[in-house]
């Protein structure tokens, strides 16, 4: 009996999830976009049915019969890839209301929704995304639902990879403002595994911010790359003002990057310093920015205490 929807399985983390359900045996379904590919998903066992977080009948459906919902959805990565027919407020405001409430009229027992650390007056004020959640968390508090709340600092994958501007291959690496204010960046991997033992463990925590355990600033994740490579990096700087300029201009015909912009400006301001203990209270030993860096340079990584006794396939 499927009784575990996974609402944003065909994103990058959503998948890293579904897989992990797959190879503990996990049944789940998973709700898909009609303009998605399940293709992936299907191949993993899942129950694929299509609908859409605007679409309450699709949702109503998809619920039925689930005791836990895990839903990593949002409009990020179509919107940044071109899409102008949706946007964070439709989505990932009001679609994961509408998911919720639809989620407590079905009857669910338990809601993993992933959030985001770091947030602040300044990055809500920033950033359309950051607002949504949230506007999330703040109705899930409210819910009569046992509802758990992750909160990973920003991901390795994202922010110490080339969809941010670092380009080990080409030596080359943006600087967003001064790059010195700090972050305890976390693997995709890791946080994937947090939410899968979150959504099966018996007494789950209300919230649960999540961090790798090594703080790294912009700089000095630049820094990291060149000793890896043995490479001189070109630096690229991206000025506050030009940051602020474009978070203000660009949010009616560029949202995505203008909240991209908003985030980059806030994190070089606070930083987004998040304990990795959490974690390892979960059983997970989480990767260092610097085991991430020297992977993704060609180098061999360090080796990973307690790796050996986490599940991460």
């Amino acid at each position: 009996m499927t009784s575990l929807l996974l609402v944003g399985g065909t994103g990058a983390l959503g998948g890293l999830i579904a897989a992990r359900l797959a190879h503990r045996g996990i049944p789940f379904r998973a709700l898909v976009r009609p303009s998605s590919d399940g293709s992936a998903l299907e191949a993993l066992g899942a129950d694929v049915v299509p609908g859409d977080l605007t679409d309450r009948a699709s949702l109503d459906r998809a619920l039925t019969g689930v005791t836990t919902v895990v839903t990593t959805a949002n409009a990020m990565s179509r919107m940044m890839a071109g899409a102008r027919d949706l946007s964070f407020v439709a989505v990932d405001r009001d679609g994961n209301a509408e998911l919720i409430r639809a989620a407590e009229a079905a009857g669910v027992e338990r809601l993993v929704f992933l959030s985001m650390a770091g947030l602040s007056p300044a990055m809500t004020r920033r950033s359309a995304f950051a607002a949504a959640k949230v506007a999330t968390e703040r109705q899930l508090r409210g819910s009569a639902m046992r509802t758990v709340i992750v909160r990973p600092a920003p991901f390795d994958e994202v922010w110490l990879s080339r969809v941010t501007g670092i380009d080990p291959g080409k030596h080359r690496a943006t600087v967003f403002g001064h790059g010195r204010a700090r972050a305890n960046f976390v693997s995709s991997d890791d946080v994937a595994e947090a939410c899968v033992r979150l959504a099966t463990m018996e007494d789950p925590p209300a919230q649960i911010d999540l961090g790798g355990p090594e703080a790294m600033s912009r700089r000095e994740a630049i820094e990291a790359y060149e000793r890896a490579t043995g490479a001189t990096f070109r630096r690229i700087p991206v000025p506050r003002p030009a940051m602020a300029a474009g978070n203000r201009l660009l949010r009616n015909r560029k949202p995505a990057i203008a909240t991209v912009m908003g985030l980059a400006l806030v994190m070089d301001d606070e930083g987004v310093e998040v304990s990795p203990e959490p974690l390892r209270q979960l059983g997970i030993e989480p990767r260092s920015a610097s085991d991430y860096i020297a992977t993704e340079s060609g180098a061999v990584p360090t080796a990973r205490a307690g790796a050996d006794v986490v599940d991460r396939t």
